[in-house]
């Protein structure tokens, strides 16, 4: 994969709680200028983040229910319409673990269902959190969301344990066929891991180290 290509499919991302203004300006500054997908922010920095990115190819991931996903339905759904009025082009959120663990399908489909209304014609990524997940919930819960119309099921939060390549191989079997793909996040920070990931069929990467991927890349 050529550099551009390679940044056609990463979301540059600072989701640390400290996060300043300055550094998500030159956060966006950075994606910008190498027209990396997106950005992927917190919620209250979108409309700050749209205005440095008007007219450039890079969009705005905003992090939904995040990090635990302990929101309700109505309030993830309420949330991912607000930021989609603020300028985001993508929203990723985290599903209802608890509910998932319980094996409360049902509740895990109406809250992609609902998500998948509410966002409407932009991008929604699922993040299913898999350091938590058995193999088989990984499996389930990538399935239930491809059925829901997510466009991408994504792997981590980041704020855990990274994701195996075995648990991505997972996602990547289980959407296989569907119109959904899947993000692989959470230390993804090498080269070699990366194309890991991309040998499976990853199409999307969520990552804080872009600079670091690209130099490995040229190197």
């Amino acid at each position: 994969m050529d550099r551009k290509a390679f940044c056609h499919i990463i979301d540059h991302t600072l989701l640390k709680p400290e996060a300043t203004r300055e550094q998500i300006e030159k956060l966006c500054i950075e994606a910008r200028e190498n027209e990396f997908a997106t950005v992927a922010i917190e919620p209250v920095y979108i409309p700050f983040a749209a205005s440095l990115l008007q007219g450039s190819k890079t969009g705005i991931t905003s992090a939904i229910a995040y990090p635990h996903g302990s929101w309700s339905i109505k309030a993830k759904c309420h949330e991912i319409g607000l930021c989609l009025k603020a300028g985001a082009s993508d929203c990723d959120y985290v599903l209802d673990l608890g509910a998932l663990k319980e094996g409360n399908w049902e509740q895990i489909r109406k809250e992609a269902r609902e998500c998948r209304k509410a966002t409407g014609s932009a991008i929604l990524k699922i993040i299913l959190e898999v350091s938590l997940l058995t193999d088989e919930e990984v499996r389930i819960a990538s399935l239930i969301s491809a059925e829901e119309g997510a466009d991408f099921v994504k792997t981590a939060t980041g704020y855990l344990a990274s994701p195996t390549i075995e648990q991505v191989a997972i996602m990547t079997e289980a959407v296989a066929g569907t119109k959904t793909s899947v993000k692989a996040a959470g230390g993804f920070s090498s080269m070699k891991r990366v194309q890991q990931a991309l040998d499976l069929g990853v199409k999307r990467i969520g990552t804080s180290s872009a600079f670091k991927l690209l130099e490995e890349l040229q190197s």
